[in-house]
């Protein structure tokens, strides 16, 4: 499914008529089906859903989840990716042709003042004569343009590489750096490839590049892993990327869902290993919008690893020489959640030694995943939102929640008369079987704000419940960045990302685009400079996602009523180093008997010239948290009264 071939064409193409390609497509070797509620799984999860039906899917080269997934249709998706799924292009070249370029940028850290570049490329000679060419290589915007004479007899396909040794401009100083996103610019580099033959053109090839080092280690109290950038510390802020499952994507489905991500601040995005290797379009704007890319190599635990080694292997070379000259792609990962691999390290070695990598994706300094479904965001302050432990610190690879779609979107996804009321058998159906709790404790929560009436005012409450529980995840593992009491966090990656199909349980926006409100509350979390309540400890602290120290910082805590009266007003300055957090610089006591039973805080903070660089707007009530696995909370519960809030007038 991820091998790109070039086929020689030359011989069938009529210059003078019309020419059709035609493709015959077979199906993959083993569909595989689903697997009976009760039947021993193959992997590590046993009874926790059918994911990937009996595992036989695994057996191929393949997107596994199409096998059905409890974050998609359980009964799968029929034809298991059969068909065209990226683009055929044609060139016309001569008989000499360039494929697979590479740049390797070597930075010195931290002080990056210079950075060497070697090229290489594969020189083919497709004729049966000897001949001789010569290669041109130019960077844009730089000094570096060299040419070098290759000799190539009959047939021969050659490696070729232009190192700093031989082209002392292969060198360049003051670099302009890729940072990811709130770190600095995203600064890229063009490489433009020419191969001539008697001075006449034979081929062009450009590639995108950019400068920056990108590494890992467990150097950390707890041997979780941390990454760096360009030689500074990277706390990650991401998140889990699920492919469309019908592969009925496009630029612009890819650009909308990335450019809400970029909306969001997240830093990270796991190609998980059930999924694909996304599309070099994918690709060109992660590198334009500074997210770093986790990409795995199409195994889980839950199928049997690929039956014909020979071709998986070929699809890993194939996928690395596509994708590695994109300074987005931050680590190599073989599978998710699988010991027994196809060991592709070699490969790596060989092809690209510039990014990390590790043997699965919960190993080597990351912990296991979850929790996944809905629970009562107070859980989250607790760490106690899962029964197989939601561990906030170390290195999360999935953790997460659901938020409902907008009533639009609700409508296009079944009848009128499922919508309202409930019908528990298709929306459990629309939530892979009720996995992620939209019928059981979302629904519970939804009502908290007073029951619904009608799926319109569900709807708008449900928009409320899934915002909510969104902002608490992104700010509690805020709150836990590096070091902290007996606690080190280097980062998480959210589980998921986006919808897969139409479905009840969405994310920060539907199958559909539709935004929804967890994008919001999610953006807010995730700001560079962000000002947060803790709702157990009742305490303010100020997140700083930014390289910059800033010193005299006003943190300003407003509690307001119903009638937005402000009920009590505290302030505080602060100094906070960069990429840190200043945690518990207020501590607020409630006053209870003066406060509606529903009531605001508002938070800001405003830098030593009076520039508001920070603001934060939550509800609560007075609703009191019993503990975990309980209904209800300052954040959860006792909201009925909402609806009784006064229109503004402006």
């Amino acid at each position: 499914m991820f091998y790109q071939d070039h086929i020689d064409i030359s011989d069938y193409i009529l210059f003078d008529r019309k020419n059709i390609l035609a493709v015959k497509v077979y199906p993959v070797d083993v569909p595989g089906t689903i697997k009976p509620r009760g039947e021993k799984a193959i992997g590590a999860l046993n009874d926790e859903f059918q994911n990937g039906g009996d595992g036989e899917i695994g057996k191929n080269t393949t997107q596994l989840m199409t096998a059905g997934w409890d974050f998609t249709f359980l009964d799968g998706i029929r034809d298991r990716n059969t068909g065209i799924w990226r683009e055929i292009k044609i060139f016309a070249t001569g008989d000499v042709t360039l494929e697979h370029p590479f740049v390797k940028s070597t930075l010195p850290v931290p002080d990056l003042s210079s950075s060497k570049e070697t090229i290489s490329v594969e020189v083919c000679n497709h004729s049966n004569r000897e001949k001789t060419v010569e290669l041109f290589a130019d960077i844009k915007n730089t000094t570096i343009n060299i040419n070098k004479k290759i000799n190539l007899k009959g047939g021969e396909r050659k490696m070729v590489k232009l190192t700093p040794e031989e082209f002392e401009e292969l060198i360049i100083d003051n670099p302009k750096i890729w940072w990811p996103v709130n770190k600095g610019e995203q600064h890229l580099y063009t490489l433009n490839l020419t191969v001539r033959e008697d001075g006449k053109i034979s081929d062009i090839i450009s590639r995108r590049f950019g400068i920056r080092d990108i590494r890992s280690d467990r150097n950390t109290p707890d041997h979780s892993r941390i990454f760096y950038v360009n030689g500074k510390r990277l706390f990650i802020r991401g998140s889990n990327w699920i492919p469309e499952a019908m592969q009925r994507t496009s630029k612009e489905r890819t650009y909308a869902q990335l450019r809400y991500t970029k909306q969001t601040g997240i830093n990270m995005l796991r190609l998980w290993g059930g999924g694909i290797s996304e599309s070099d379009y994918f690709f060109d704007l992660c590198d334009e919008m500074g997210f770093l890319v986790w990409h795995e190599f199409w195994m889980t635990g839950d199928t049997y690893p690929p039956v014909d080694t020979a071709i998986y292997f070929d699809n890993v070379r194939s996928t690395i020489q596509r994708i590695r000259n994109h300074p987005s792609l931050a680590y190599y990962v073989s599978s998710n959640e699988q010991d027994n691999i196809l060991d592709i390290k070699p490969i790596l070695d060989n092809l690209d030694d510039t990014r990390g990598y590790q043997f699965q994706s919960e190993c080597c300094g990351v912990h296991d995943g979850s929790p996944y479904k809905y629970e009562n965001p107070m859980q989250y302050y607790d760490n106690t939102a899962s029964i197989r432990g939601s561990r906030i610190d170390g290195f999360c690879p999935e953790y997460g929640t659901a938020c409902l779609p907008v009533i639009e979107s609700l409508r296009k996804m079944m009848p009128k008369e499922d919508l309202w009321p409930i019908n528990k058998n298709t929306w459990d159906y629309l939530d892979e079987n009720g996995f992620h709790n939209m019928t059981t404790k979302y629904k519970t929560a939804v009502e908290q704000y007073g029951k619904p009436e009608t799926i319109e005012g569900y709807a708008e409450k449900g928009q409320l419940v899934g915002a909510v529980a969104y902002r608490s995840i992104w700010e509690n593992w805020n709150y836990n960045k590096y070091e902290y009491g007996d606690r080190f966090t280097s980062g998480v990656l959210f589980w998921y990302h986006n919808s897969p199909v139409p479905q009840v349980c969405s994310r920060m926006w539907d199958w559909y685009l539709e935004p929804t409100a967890a994008l919001y509350l999610t953006q807010d979390a995730l700001e560079p400079i962000n000002a947060q309540f803790d709702f157990l400890k009742n305490t303010v602290s100020v997140y700083n996602e930014l390289y910059q120290y800033f010193e005299g910082l006003r943190v300003n805590f407003r509690l307001l009523n119903m009638d937005m009266e402000t009920v009590l007003e505290e302030e505080t300055h602060i100094n906070i180093e960069e990429d840190a957090v200043a945690n518990d610089i207020l501590k607020i006591d409630i006053p209870t008997e003066k406060l509606s039973p529903i009531h605001f805080i508002k938070l800001e903070v405003y830098d030593k010239d009076g520039n508001l660089v920070s603001d934060t707007f939550y509800w609560r009530s007075k609703d009191k948290y019993e503990g975990p696995w309980t209904v209800g909370g300052p954040l959860h519960g006792g909201f009925e009264s909402l609806s009784e809030l006064r229109w503004t007038t402006m």
